[in-house]
């Protein structure tokens, strides 16, 4: 049995359609685009069916899962209608714009009894695996602080550099950067505090976010992302009462670098990294669809992220930390 997806917006969609190509058990089976060009490169590619908006779609196809690759302010509204239509679906990160959005789409899957998940690829990540196995082996001790970084510098571009759509690094990067954060600390966030900078590009987006997350075990995670930093800070810094860990780049180009107590003795050692794929990520979708697997990313994970997110730009405007209980996270 093959199940049949449909990709809703070809820009990133066409990586999407590769993953599911590659995927045993999954299909591309449609193709929605609000632009002529995007369907035209779209049926050419992938040979399939071309719709020029979603609700065609899922009137004249029978997709069974749908994939949304649209501009982050899009994802809830897209994601209830599919649901609705009775189908499951995956949604591009980040998964939505604020904690009443998130909190509309999961019930929305629950009413149609259909599979919702958020595209939180980078938990596949071989820094972030690697980093993640080295906390929870003990290598660090009990570790109160993580700092997790990506930068660089260059003018944001497309509907990235537009507030209303849900640009900017926070929402972007920082999605991904959130969700490894609360899948690696084994305690709830408690609150957030949050300094956002406004510089060098004449952009409504912030250029730059600093994000301070504290959690209930007394750990502190620092996510940095932004687009105006000269020299790019360490990717992880981490902190233990036993030991400390820094990786200087994304993926495997560098080794983590540990120094840490063994036997009483000090020592520093470099970690091979852990290798991950990408593919894993709709391997397990198919997984849970068709042999009733536990789903990997879940979109109540996904909640939490959007909560503390959504608390950042909150701080950030008001000048406070905000507990996360009062979003309802």
């Amino acid at each position: 049995m093959s199940i049949k997806c449909g990709i809703v917006g070809y820009g990133m969609g066409a990586y999407h359609c590769e993953l599911i190509k590659n995927t045993a058990g999954l299909q591309v089976a449609a193709v929605a685009d609000v632009s002529k060009e995007a369907r035209e490169r779209a049926a050419q590619k992938e040979g399939v069916p071309v719709y020029p908006s979603q609700a065609k779609m899922l009137e004249d196809s029978d997709v069974d899962l749908v994939v949304i690759v649209t501009p982050h302010d899009t994802h809830a509204a897209l994601t209830v209608e599919a649901l609705d239509a009775g189908r499951h679906v995956v949604c591009e990160k980040a998964m939505c714009l604020s904690v009443a959005e998130a909190d509309a789409m999961i019930k929305a899957a629950r009413r149609n009894k259909k599979m919702l998940s958020v595209f939180q690829n980078r938990r596949w990540d071989s820094d972030y695996v690697t980093v993640k196995t080295a906390i929870e082996s003990g290598l660090l001790g009990e570790v109160f602080d993580i700092q997790s970084a990506v930068g660089g510098y260059g003018r944001p571009g497309g509907w990235r550099a537009h507030k209303k759509h849900g640009g900017g690094m926070l929402y972007d990067w920082g999605a991904h950067l959130v969700d490894q954060i609360v899948q690696m600390v084994p305690a709830k966030p408690v609150r957030v505090y949050a300094n956002m900078q406004h510089r060098v590009w004449d952009v409504d987006v912030e250029t730059q976010a600093l994000v301070n997350i504290h959690f209930a075990n007394g750990c502190d995670a620092h996510v940095d992302v932004g687009n105006i930093s000269w020299i790019a800070a360490p990717r992880w810094f981490v902190r233990g009462e036993k030991g400390a860990l820094t990786k200087q780049t994304l993926g495997d180009e560098t080794k983590a670098v540990v120094r840490t107590k063994i036997n009483g003795s000090t020592v520093e050692m470099t970690l091979d990294p852990v290798k991950t794929s990408w593919n894993s990520y709709y391997e397990n979708i198919r997984d849970h669809l068709l042999e009733g697997a536990e789903l990997i990313v879940k979109p109540e994970q996904c909640r939490t992220a959007i909560g503390i997110i959504q608390a950042a730009f909150i701080s950030a405007k008001e000048g406070r930390a905000v507990p996360l209980k009062e979003l309802g996270v």
